[in-house]
């Protein structure tokens, strides 16, 4: 019930009050830390009283780790970049100093590195402050996690986290790498005496210096595309020195698996990644048949206006006797002949025993490929693996990818759904308006009368399409559900085993599990359990049955008495309790259990009140007014003595923490009750008025502070109490024991995400109002040496922290 005021969005007061203008302000602590302001000027002082540092430059999450393209930050940790007298320090969220603030430049550099600089020298840190490599180079580059280029007096060299030294002199006079190539490369382009070459991770020429260089068409492979000489484009291959240039080849272009396309006198030809020629400059055009966002064996070579494929080997696999229109999928080759397709294998040969209008890869969900076939208007498909074919007899084919259904072919004829596996295996025939699958071989399917269940095994429909709906009963049973509706159009219910037998006729109003034998049974007034290991049906001799929401148990009624009735033992396990009025001018009875809750439930008998156990023994006498279960598993236990109303706590074994001698309202909110750590006490100041004095018990019942207290607010994690009364606040300790004897007008507190809250961390040393001054207030009474007169946000330039 503590009133909390934002100062500025950014501190909380617990009392209403004026801030004033002075020559020296201060902040709450935040992370240790509290700003303080004295006209112009402002800086941080830490727990201590002692100045930290000048300003707060930046504020941001450290990276736990980076995958791909994804970066995962630590929500839950800040980390503050701060300045102090011109240099730059990192403190994280717990006031601790990472980096001294000893460096020229610190900044967050591409969300995952931070860069420092210190006397002309630079390095890089990751996000929590550790530095990557010395701080001893002129200047750093990042060529991937292990490497980094790095300047000394001048000249360029690499620099190996891993091994924590220069792997490669600093010699150079640049680099350049391919970092946002396929694969990581171990080589890097280096530049010397003004001309570019290809040096190893181990500082081994691979590529004299003798070419010009641009930052694209880069690669990581054994080609060089990024070079140039004299001006004019050029393709190096890396293991043979080779340069290709022209004017003797043109058209040079890396395609494939690393092959190097390229054109002589008029012709394409072929040289593998190790610069040797596999195809003779024979051939109108080459290229590669697996399109942008994959790769294959293969490429395709165009001779005497016909197509023929060959592997990255230069083995020709089919001579250049294909249409033009070739595709490729993993090992698998699509082309036609004369205008119709087949899939050819590795070694060329057809696998259909047919040509086909049209062929083409499904959209695969993990597993070997597969092919649709389309002949005239009609699709099948089929699987090369095991070289089954369905026959094209659908208006359409698709592999479905997603859902309880994936890695199934679902095929389509006039609107009606069928269902294949991909070796070939009929699930489901298309004669059904729709299916839902709802174990491996059972299936939910809708007919135009009703809903059935098909079993793939067997390939038939065991439970007749008949049914408004059919369902499991839970996910882990061997039943079904089935809806239909009776005569008068209301919806009833009956269970069949997955073996399509009949166990329960649909004639129930409700059904629902007990355990996993016994279910319960409902039609008009009359209750039943159904035993599934017995197949018998027992009618209840009760009137009235609810669940208890507690296992293997119900609430029963007679229509005079209400039980707890255990449906394994088959008997009452409670005493009886009579049926109350549910309104005090009314008739009608209701029952006299209540909800349970932490294995006990509220029980009503003669106008009083009790607890009773999940096995049916009392747990608290019914000699009460009121019994509530609270949210944190105690029971606030209420009694009436004429006009006064008091009350107490009880553990759920009945003890009794609190004895009954608080005052209760009547008219007030049971959440003034619950608190997740203390038990609220309150006495009642004036029957009159109805205010309360409040105090707090422990869980344990020891009164910690007494009723004396207007509002509390309690400190999380035994970090002690506010309590506030007549307009001053007493600062109290977990124990219950006042830090210091003076009193305050207003005790600030760093802002929360409920600004209304009456629970949070009381962090020291405490900015308290004392009089028309401020002060700093320590865990032992006494205060820091800082006279302030006023309050200012803690950090005004950045969010958080």
């Amino acid at each position: 019930m503590v009133n909390k005021k934002v100062l500025t969005g950014l501190v909380v007061l617990l009392l209403t009050g004026h801030t004033l203008l002075a020559q020296q302000q201060g902040s709450v602590f935040t992370n240790g830390y509290a700003r303080i302001v004295a006209k112009e000027k402002s800086w941080f002082v830490d727990t201590a009283g002692q100045k930290a540092f000048d300003k707060i430059e930046a504020v941001y999450h450290p990276v736990d780790s980076v995958s791909g393209q994804s970066i995962f930050s630590n929500t839950d940790r800040s980390m503050a970049i701060v300045s102090s007298n011109g240099k730059k320090g990192l403190i994280n969220d717990e006031g601790q100093w990472v980096l001294k603030p000893e460096y020229d430049k610190l900044e967050v550099k591409f969300n995952v590195y931070l860069e420092v600089h210190k006397q002309g020298k630079m390095t890089y840190a990751d996000t929590w402050g550790r530095l990557l490599l010395p701080l001893q180079f002129e200047k750093v580059g990042i060529l991937d996690d292990d490497r980094y280029d790095v300047k000394q007096q001048g000249k360029w060299g690499i620099y190996d986290v891993r091994r924590q030294q220069l792997v490669i002199p600093a010699v150079y006079d640049e680099f350049d790498y391919c970092g946002g190539c396929g694969r990581k490369s171990d080589y890097l382009y280096a530049k010397k005496n003004g001309q570019w070459g290809i040096v190893s991770a181990t500082n081994e020429v691979l590529v004299p210096f003798a070419f010009e260089h641009s930052h694209s068409m880069m690669r990581s492979d054994e080609w060089v595309c990024s070079f140039k000489q004299h001006g004019k484009e050029v393709v190096v291959n890396i293991p043979r020195k080779k340069v290709y240039a022209g004017p003797l080849y043109s058209e040079m272009e890396v395609i494939g698996d690393g092959m190097l396309k390229l054109k002589k006198n008029g012709r394409f030809g072929l040289i593998n990644r190790n610069g040797e020629q596999v195809l003779d400059f024979i051939y109108q055009d080459i290229f590669d048949p697996y399109g942008d966002y994959a790769s294959g064996p293969y490429l395709t070579v165009r001779k005497d206006g016909k197509t023929g494929i060959v592997n990255m080997d230069g083995r020709v696999i089919i001579a250049p006797i294909l249409d033009e229109e070739v595709s490729c999928t993993d090992d698998y080759i699509i082309a036609a002949r004369n205008g119709l397709y087949n899939v050819f294998d590795s070694t060329g040969k057809p696998l259909l025993p047919e040509d086909y209008n049209e062929i083409e890869p499904m959209r695969s969900a993990g597993g070997g490929p597969l092919f649709a076939l389309k002949q005239k208007a009609l699709y099948g498909f089929f699987n090369p693996v095991n070289g089954k074919v369905i026959t094209p007899a659908f208006h359409e084919v698709d592999m479905i990818t997603s859902g309880a259904g994936k890695g199934l072919i679902q095929v389509v004829y006039q609107e009606k759904p069928g269902l294949y596996k991909t070796d070939g295996t009929l699930i489901l025939p298309v004669k059904y308006n729709s299916y839902e699958l709802l174990t491996d071989h059972l299936l939910s399917v809708r007919t135009g009368t009703g809903t059935g269940v098909f079993d793939a095994g067997s390939q038939e429909e065991i439970i007749p399409a008949k049914f408004k709906y059919i369902n499991p009963i839970a996910p882990d049973s061997t039943l079904l559900s089935v809806t239909m509706e009776n005569e008068s159009g209301d919806l009833v219910y009956g269970l069949y085993g997955v073996n399509g037998k009949e166990l329960v006729p649909p004639v129930y109003t409700s059904i629902g599990p007990l355990n996993k034998d016994q279910y319960l049974l409902v039609k008009d007034k009359e209750t039943s359990i159904f035993s599934l290991a017995t197949g018998n049906v027992t009618r209840l001799p009760y009137t009235d049955i609810v669940p208890a929401h507690v296992a293997n148990t119900l609430i029963v009624s007679d229509g005079r008495h209400a039980y707890l009735w255990n449906v394994v033992a088959a008997k009452a396990i409670s005493a009886p309790f009579p049926l109350v009025k549910k309104y005090q001018d009314d008739t009608t009875l209701s029952l006299p259990i209540g909800e349970f809750g932490f294995g006990v439930a509220p029980v009503t008998k003669n106008g009083k009140m009790g607890l009773i156990h999940a096995n049916g023994q009392e747990v608290v006498p019914v000699i009460y007014d009121g019994v509530q279960i609270l949210q944190q598993g105690v029971i606030l236990l209420v009694r009436q003595n004429g006009n006064a109303w008091k009350y107490g706590y009880a553990d759920t074994t009945g003890k009794l923490l609190v004895p009954l001698e608080y005052d209760y309202n009547v008219n007030g909110y049971i959440y003034d009750y619950e608190d997740s750590t203390c038990l609220p006490l309150y006495k009642s100041e004036d029957n009159y008025t109805r205010t309360y004095k409040k105090g707090m018990a422990g869980r344990d019942g020891r009164v910690i502070i007494p009723a004396l207290y207007d509002r509390i607010f309690v400190g999380k994690n035994n970090t002690g109490f506010l309590a506030e009364k007549a307009a001053r606040f007493t600062i109290l300790d977990a124990t219950g024991k006042a830090v210091t004897p003076e009193q305050f007008k207003e005790v600030m507190l760093p802002p929360t995400d409920h600004p209304y809250a009456e629970t949070g961390v009381l962090a020291y040393p405490l900015l308290c109002r004392k009089n028309e001054q401020y002060i700093y207030l320590l865990r032992n009474g006494k205060t820091l040496p800082l006279q302030l007169t006023g309050v200012v946000p803690f950090n005004p330039d950045t969010s958080g922290w």
